[in-house]
């Protein structure tokens, strides 16, 4: 009965994804995503200095490497490690939620875990953030296991996962303020020598000790590695108040618009209502994003299991969902904006709630006489995630790298020059340059369209590849040196492949 409460759930999530991937992202990548493949082919080439000025956090690029020495593709190599992180995170999540409450809700969590739209378009996207989901799952189920041991195994285990997460995402660093949490409760309550849990936190803090050394000894510019020292630059504004001069700049700019049209210049119009009540109205958009992520109807069996008492490992869960949202809001204050893929971890805490809140109403509506209103409830918190994930389909935007594989395949030529608007295709050319080496692009960064002739001209490019979006009404050009060769186009763009004509 175990392995068939875990196993449905990661059955059903692994049909959809595959179901979607090869409907929808034949060939796609996402922008950041081309940025961590570009730098996975250094890695595989040796040329690790290269790698790291594309990018230096390496982990992940590495990661992507070493798959491709198995799956030579390279997108598919990135692919199968977003797919295969969210189904794994299965595991911890059915674990975690049934220490907390019982099988059943496990069974529930990560049913609906497998069909929330968003975590399924994560994982088709070449993104560290499926990754660092499955490592920080794993973290949190291992770390309360450990709470309440004193061996090391374990504490071994959580060491090198926090760390490791900390090598995908910076945000990992949040664990290790947590877990430091735990140690320090572990050292003030044990009843025991206190001693082995003090060495425990020394040994916890060492690595981080060990950077704040190295800051005061080589400087900001010594630790650009991972990042750490954008987290340095990040926190600075904390302690100066620096952080909230975009708030205030905000504040100012309502403060001067409330005596302007179209506010009514009298008390209490909206301008100074959305002043006054800024940073409530920031939170209020973390709580819209949370809501978008976990899907909307969840919310009803989320409240009625927050409603009961918390569990004891469930405080600590909720704990670390509240730093984390504690750093998006942070940030949300210094940038104004947020991705809601910053969300995704404390989304994904809150699973375990949803899980027995959705028992919950499957006991009342198996329960006779049977309640009408839990059974529809029932079925609407399944079946919307379900339907919006299936959805995605009609999202489909793969345009640029269909036209760069049609260009591979058909061109007759040995030297090709391209120009063009769309970002994205020196990064599907260069995946061809193994076979078609003398392929070069050049990209067209101007939003007016109308002289991109004239800026293939002077490129002296044979090739010219227009990508235009459906939304943006703008009409193609018509070129007098360049004749119309191949059109690919989807609900929402078209990309159209020129050649230079004689």
């Amino acid at each position: 009965m175990n392995r068939l409460c875990l196993g449905i759930p990661m059955a059903v999530s692994l049909c959809v994804k595959l179901i979607l991937l090869s409907v929808l992202h034949q060939g796609a990548v996402n922008m950041d995503g081309t940025l961590y493949i570009n730098a996975a082919r250094h890695f595989a080439a040796g040329d690790m200095a290269a790698g790291l000025a594309l990018y230096p956090m390496p982990a992940y690029s590495l990661l992507i490497a070493l798959t491709h020495t198995v799956i030579p593709d390279w997108i598919s190599a990135a692919y199968f490690i977003s797919i295969t992180s969210m189904v794994l995170a299965t595991i911890p999540l059915y674990y975690l939620t049934k220490t907390m409450f019982n099988m059943k809700a496990a069974f529930w969590a990560c049913l609906i875990f497998a069909l929330l739209p968003k975590m399924n378009e994560w994982s088709l996207y070449v993104s560290r953030d499926p990754l660092f989901l499955l490592i920080a799952a794993w973290f949190v189920l291992i770390a309360l296991k450990s709470r309440r041991e004193t061996g090391l195994l374990l504490f071994s285990a959580t060491f090198l996962l926090a760390w490791t997460a900390i090598l995908i995402r910076i945000e990992g660093l949040i664990f290790i303020f947590f877990y430091a949490v735990i140690l320090i409760r572990q050292a003030v309550t044990a009843d025991e020598p206190k001693g082995r849990h003090y060495l425990k936190l020394l040994i916890w803090l060492f690595p981080l000790g060990a950077g704040l050394m190295s800051l005061g000894i080589t400087g900001i510019h010594g630790i650009r590695v991972n990042r750490f020292d954008q987290v340095y630059r990040w926190m600075t504004p904390l302690f100066n108040g620096e952080f909230l001069n975009l708030y205030f700049q905000i504040y100012n700019f309502l403060s001067e618009a409330e005596n302007h049209p179209p506010f009514s210049g009298w008390h209490y119009n909206f301008a100074a209502l959305a002043r006054h009540y800024l940073l409530i109205i920031y939170m209020m958009g973390i709580i819209q994003v949370l809501l978008k992520i976990i899907s909307p109807l969840s919310f009803i069996p989320l409240y009625m299991a927050l409603k009961k008492p918390v569990p004891s490992q469930g405080k600590w869960v909720l704990w670390l969902g509240t730093m984390f949202i504690a750093v998006v809001y942070y940030s949300l204050l210094t940038r104004d904006f947020i991705a809601t893929r910053f969300l995704m971890m404390p989304a994904f805490l809150l699973l375990p709630w949803i899980g027995a809140g959705t028992n919950a109403l499957w006991i009342k509506a198996t329960a006779t006489p049977y309640n009408l209103r839990s059974r529809i409830l029932l079925v609407s918190i399944i079946l919307l995630p379900a339907v919006l994930t299936l959805s995605l389909i009609r999202s489909n935007d793969n345009t640029v790298p269909k036209a760069v594989a049609w260009l591979a395949k058909n061109n007759t030529t040995e030297r090709i020059h391209i120009a063009t608007n769309a970002k994205r295709v020196p990064f599907y050319a260069g995946l061809e340059t193994d076979n078609h080496p003398n392929w070069t692009v050049v990209v067209y960064k101007n939003e007016n369209q109308t002289k991109i002739e004239s800026f293939a001209m002077n490129q002296n490019a044979t090739i010219l590849i227009l990508k235009k979006k459906h939304k943006k009404h703008k009409k193609i050009p018509a070129f007098n040196h360049f004749k119309k060769i191949a059109r690919f186009a989807t609900k929402s763009e078209i990309t159209t492949v020129y050649a230079r004509t004689p």
